[in-house]
């Protein structure tokens, strides 16, 4: 690659932070946290592993929330016999 080509990078100040706290965290220089992150990114990616990148989903209406939220809770409901106390106490002595 030329000089000035993509190996010249401009990393966002917020993720500067976070690499360094990282860096801090582990011991060790910000240069070799970054450098093992590319690295391991490179070895997904070389072994067909990629990114998910999901979609946003398009923003609901409240009905369409509410609609949504009560579908979803359709065949959700306690065994015979069994309360919410029980849940909640299920495990302790």
């Amino acid at each position: 690659m030329k000089p000035g080509s993509d190996t010249d990078l401009v990393v966002p100040p917020a993720l500067l932070a976070e690499i360094q706290a990282a860096a801090d965290e582990a011991h060790r220089p910000a240069a070799d946290v970054v450098r093992e992150a590319l690295e391991r990114y490179l070895a997904d990616w070389r072994n067909g592993v990629r990114p998910a990148h999901e979609p946003v989903p398009a923003r609901r209406t409240p009905a369409e929330a509410a609609a949504r939220l009560r579908e979803l809770r359709k065949g959700n409901v306690l065994p015979d016999g069994v309360t919410i106390r029980d849940l909640m106490t299920h495990g302790r002595a």
